[in-house]
């Protein structure tokens, strides 16, 4: 059914028509909502999809079993109403319980059989999917008519850009390496990692959760295992934390916004004081990742409070240690990583990378600032582990170079993603919503901060639904 339209069709004239651009997690808990309600206000959905798979965008797109999700299965429901929906179905298949962090790949089938059970029960809606590309959207007279690279065209009373991630950028004293063998600029591309077997000195440039996942499959599938040595190198060198194998589930209270939205710096005092020094520990026991969680729900409204000046603060002196807190490792995950580096085949370290040059040998010359001296590494290859890059900047998403190119989209004020009120709708460069075109997930970040997780895409696709169905 999901290749193409269903079977009904009703009252065509007062169905409501949303084309969904993108096809990954964003799209796929969208398009179910959607048909979620079609019982009430009949819905026609269009995914638009380049690749033509569903929910295998750079999250959960990997084939790898050693990709972990990073979030426990039992806050990782696709559906709002029942928080037990993935546990549930993890257990009918005898893949664990509530504390198990699932496979990627794993989930990418559960979000398959979620839309495909929304699809099934949808009456009299239905949904298609089409492999394809959106490069133009051009609002008229209410409605939306929706370019596609294949020549076709869609006219829709609503579209939704959920375009997920873009790829990573590429760091300029590593763009002199594009064309060289050796140089993997996205490593989350199909069959990014296969050219790298035989390789035995790789650096990886960034130390994040990409990097963990790229040193395990390296390590794995490398055939000269003994020889491997990995050089994991970032400006902090800082690495995840890890997450316990349990967690206590409590209330805590953190954050008070009347006050904790005046000053960042205040803000981080004040939760260092608690992690460090206990004060205002609610329990004798109490964790930092405890501390950190209670925190997570209030991130949005911290971050729509502080102004332009407090959010730049945020970014330059307290994100990269937000995000080693926030974004943890799998315990799986987390160990495997420690062994590679306690048997050697991995160092990390602090440093960036000043000048790239491929040798006629075929070896990698870097210039690298590292652990505070200049350095020259010699390696086989370099994987780009810097993460997602920036959604408005090349190579962007072609739907959205055209937007900005027409006026109707524009970068947020710190350049993290395009400008959205707080609902959701796309700003333009006018700073007027564009009638009728949404945005969620991961491009709304710096209009909103967290908006790549799970429960934040479910709630954007509960609220994006609405909107439209209550139009």
């Amino acid at each position: 059914m999901l290749a193409g339209m269903d079977e009904h069709s009703g009252a065509l004239g007062e169905a409501v028509r949303v084309v969904v651009v993108g096809g990954g997690a964003s799209g796929v808990l969208l398009a179910a909502r959607l048909l979620d309600a079609s019982f009430a206000k009949e819905v026609h959905v269009s995914i638009v999809e380049p690749s033509g798979r569903l929910a295998a965008g750079v999250a959960y797109g990997t084939d790898d079993p050693e990709h972990l999700l990073n979030v426990r299965a039992s806050g990782m429901s696709a559906d709002p109403s029942r928080p037990s929906d993935l546990v549930d179905w993890m257990a009918a298949r005898g893949l664990g319980g509530p504390d198990t962090f699932l496979p990627r790949r794993e989930f990418r089938e559960y979000l398959l059989q979620h839309l495909e059970l929304a699809a099934a029960r949808a009456q009299p809606g239905s949904l298609e999917v089409l492999q394809d590309q959106v490069v133009a959207l051009e609002p008229s007279s209410g409605r939306t008519h929706v370019r596609l690279s294949s020549g076709k065209s869609l006219t829709a009373d609503f579209v939704v850009l959920a375009i997920g991630n873009p790829a990573p950028g590429i760091p300029d004293s590593l763009k002199s390496l594009a064309g060289t063998t050796g140089w993997v600029p996205d490593p989350w591309a199909p069959e990014a990692l296969q050219g790298l077997q035989g390789k035995q000195r790789i650096a990886l440039v960034g130390t994040g959760l990409t990097m963990a996942d790229v040193a395990l499959t390296l390590s794995r599938q490398s055939t000269v295992s003994k020889q491997l040595k990995l050089i994991a190198l970032s400006r902090n060198g800082l690495l995840p934390k890890r997450h316990l194998v349990k967690q206590p589930q409590r209330p805590m209270q953190v954050i008070d916004l009347a006050q904790d939205a005046k000053d960042v710096l205040s803000l981080q005092a004040k939760i260092h004081a608690r992690i460090q020094d206990r004060v205002g520990a609610e329990y004798p026991d109490e964790n930092w990742r405890e501390v950190i969680d209670a925190i997570r729900p209030f991130a949005n409204a911290l971050w729509r409070r502080f102004d332009d000046t407090q959010q730049s603060i945020f970014l330059s002196h307290v994100l990269r240690d937000w995000d080693v807190h926030r974004h943890r490792m799998s315990p799986p995950t987390a160990g495997r990583l420690a062994g590679l580096i306690s048997s050697g085949v991995m160092t990390t370290h602090v440093g960036q990378v000043l000048q790239a040059v491929n040798s006629p040998e075929g070896e990698i010359d870097l210039g690298v600032e590292m652990n505070g001296s200049p350095q020259q590494l010699y390696v086989d290859a370099v994987v780009n582990c810097t993460g997602p890059g920036r959604s408005w900047l090349p190579p962007a998403n072609p739907v959205v170079t055209d937007l900005m190119s027409r006026g109707l989209a524009q970068p947020d004020p710190h350049g993290l993603g395009l400008m959205t009120t707080a609902q959701g709708s796309l700003l333009g460069q006018d700073g007027l919503p564009v009638d009728h075109i949404f945005v969620m997930g991961p491009p709304r970040r710096g209009t909103l901060f967290e908006t790549t997780a799970i429960p934040e895409l479910r709630s954007q696709a509960l609220h994006i639904a609405d909107q439209i169905l209550l139009s």
